[in-house]
């Protein structure tokens, strides 16, 4: 619409300058004027160029200076062209990068695909889990009822050694009495010797099994503790942040010295029995949390309860965190005491050291023995040593116990005690 208004603008400003142009034309030559010494005919024709040249020119500057698309036209053809075929490449560029983005589209989704497939797998996995899981409680569930049976069958068994103990006597009156009618009945001595030998055999085979359930009671009931409740069997240290196959493989091989160390302490002959037991849940447990871990990890096997000789061992596995605790000749404790020469004194005061030692390291974060709550021990000749040294001193003292080697949370600890006067 621009265009065709622009177009009649030229078309009426043409006109309008060829009207001007005769018009002045034509007074220029009624009128006779003459420039440059031309005839006034040639001078007529000259002012009507010139004024038709002037015309055009003021009327392109003033379209010009009024509407930018005329200065376009004029002046901004080549950069347009530039800009046209910037804009072009510009165009094939984003038509290329389109192109890319859709092949990583395919290849996103490509991908999607095989994680979507990939967690649908892993969900069917946990599932199986679950259900072994399940499996797994089940068999624990019959494990505790097989249990319940036998201690039925143990007290079941008790009452048939009483009753069998009844029989024997009255089997024994009943032989005392065939043996008493063979000396008087001559003609059934054949029957009565079968019966007598039946019988004796029958004796015999009761008099073993009473033997043998008296000594299955006498052993349920006074039988030794060889172990006691939270006593511990073993302990390892086991490296952490390795696979769940490496740390359950390293796990069962602990599990196995321990039940090999358990037969040698009992004299066991058959080296391949199994005698200690621990919960498969309790052992998956302790493996996923181990392999989780980055450090390592002490795991301690100990008895759940009292144990009787003959009897399984049910153990639990304990786990804790393995840190530096002692670096070596750091000191664990010092105190300083007035010795006054009297008896014993320097046993108990020697005795009193150690102990505030041990509260020392077990609260800095040596693990105790559960039983006896001590984090390591001294030979015999070493106290006695220690001792007489004190012995010898008069008036205060320091005693000081210094770390003989790097000493980790597992322990035990091995320790010099320093001994110097103090003025």
């Amino acid at each position: 619409m621009y265009g065709l208004a622009l177009i009649a603008i030229i078309a009426v400003m043409g006109g309008a300058i060829a009207y001007i142009g005769d018009k002045l034309g034509t007074k220029v030559g009624k009128k006779k004027l003459s420039i440059f010494g031309l005839r006034p005919k040639h001078t007529s024709i000259i002012v009507t160029i010139v004024t038709g040249i002037l015309i055009s020119a003021a009327t392109l500057g003033l379209m010009t200076a009024v509407s930018w698309d005329v200065r376009t036209a004029l002046f901004g053809m080549e950069e347009l062209k530039a800009q046209l075929v910037f804009l072009n490449g510009e165009v094939d560029s984003k038509t290329q990068e389109l192109e890319l983005s859709r092949a990583e589209l395919e290849t996103k989704t490509a991908e999607y695909t095989a994680v979507s497939t990939k967690v649908k797998e892993t969900v069917d996995q946990l599932n199986r889990s679950k259900a072994e899981l399940n499996e797994v409680t089940s068999e624990r569930d019959k494990a505790s009822a097989a249990l319940a049976v036998l201690q039925t069958d143990y007290a079941a068994a008790r009452r048939d050694l009483i009753a069998y103990q009844q029989n024997i006597k009255s089997l024994q009156a009943t032989k005392q009495e065939l043996d008493d009618r063979v000396a008087g009945l001559t003609t059934k001595i054949d029957e009565l010797n079968t019966a007598k030998t039946e019988l004796q055999s029958d004796l015999d085979h009761l008099n073993e099994v009473a033997t043998n359930l008296k000594q299955g009671l006498q052993i349920a009931k006074e039988g030794t503790v060889v172990f006691r409740t939270g006593e511990v069997l073993s302990t390892i240290v086991v490296e952490g942040g390795k696979g769940p196959e490496d740390t359950a493989g390293a796990l069962g091989e602990a599990i196995y010295k321990t039940n090999a160390m358990l037969l040698d302490k009992l004299n066991v002959a058959d080296k391949k029995l199994e005698i200690l037991w621990i919960a498969r849940s309790d052992f998956e447990q302790a493996s996923a949390l181990i392999a989780q871990t980055n450090q390592e990890v002490i795991v301690r096997i100990s008895a759940v309860g009292n144990t009787v000789y003959g009897e399984p061992v049910i153990g639990r596995l304990e786990l804790f965190p393995n840190h530096l605790i002692y670096r070596k000749d750091e000191t664990v404790y010092r105190e300083v005491v007035t010795m006054s020469g009297e008896p014993h004194q320097a046993e108990e005061t020697v005795m009193a050291f150690l102990q505030q030692v041990n509260m020392a390291a077990v609260k800095k974060g040596i693990l105790p023995d559960p039983i006896q709550g001590t984090v390591g021990s001294m030979s015999g000749s070493e106290l006695f040593e220690t001792i007489n040294k004190v012995g010898r001193h008069r008036g205060k003292i320091e005693l000081s116990a210094v770390t003989e080697q790097d000493t980790y949370t597992v322990g035990p600890i091995r320790i010099e005690i320093g001994i110097k006067s103090v003025p």
